[in-house]
């Protein structure tokens, strides 16, 4: 009997799985997907230093989300839950990036219980995020323009009189 109570399971039946949705520079969505009933959740967000949280399945459901530090905890008051069959954003998370450079955050410790306050299995899906600053050209005039720059690393060029990208103007 697996962990789900299935006889010769593998466990996937009732374990719930979080990813990462879209990632900007400051900004990130997490993903679930659970085939159960949720009561809360806790994980942390590597690397990062976390900020609001807002929206998603979580806010649908009434759940109130805190951040602290790189960790997200999210239960009701009232009982409610997210219930089974659910996926997509579970929340929406800002955040600041504590290294310089770009670096690779994850979701870890992940914690997710029931209804009922008992732990769920949980994993992480899917693959870790490259966050912080990424240098490039950030003026959307130039030639040379990096729309996934978020720091201008003052290589913005021109085309100049032959039709070539002329690096880097002042």
């Amino acid at each position: 009997v697996d962990e789900c109570g299935e006889c010769g399971g593998d466990g996937s039946a009732c374990t719930v799985s979080l990813s990462f949705g879209n990632v900007t520079f400051d900004t990130m969505e997490i993903l679930m997907e659970t085939p159960v009933d949720v009561g809360g959740f806790q994980f942390n967000v590597s690397q990062v230093t976390l900020g609001q949280a807002s929206g998603g399945l979580a806010a649908e459901a009434g759940f109130t989300v805190s951040t602290g530090g790189s960790t997200v905890i999210g239960f009701s008051l009232t009982g409610t839950i997210i219930p089974g069959g659910s996926s997509g954003v579970l929340t929406n998370l800002e955040y600041v990036c504590d290294y310089p450079g770009e670096t690779t955050s994850c979701i870890e410790n992940i914690v997710i219980s029931d209804p009922n306050g008992s732990a769920l299995p949980s994993v992480f899906s899917g693959d870790c995020v490259a966050v912080g600053t990424t240098a490039g050209c950030t003026d959307s005039e130039a030639c040379n323009y990096d729309p996934f720059a978020n720091s201008d690393n003052g290589t913005c060029g021109l085309i100049d009189d032959c039709g070539d990208c002329q690096q880097a103007y002042i």
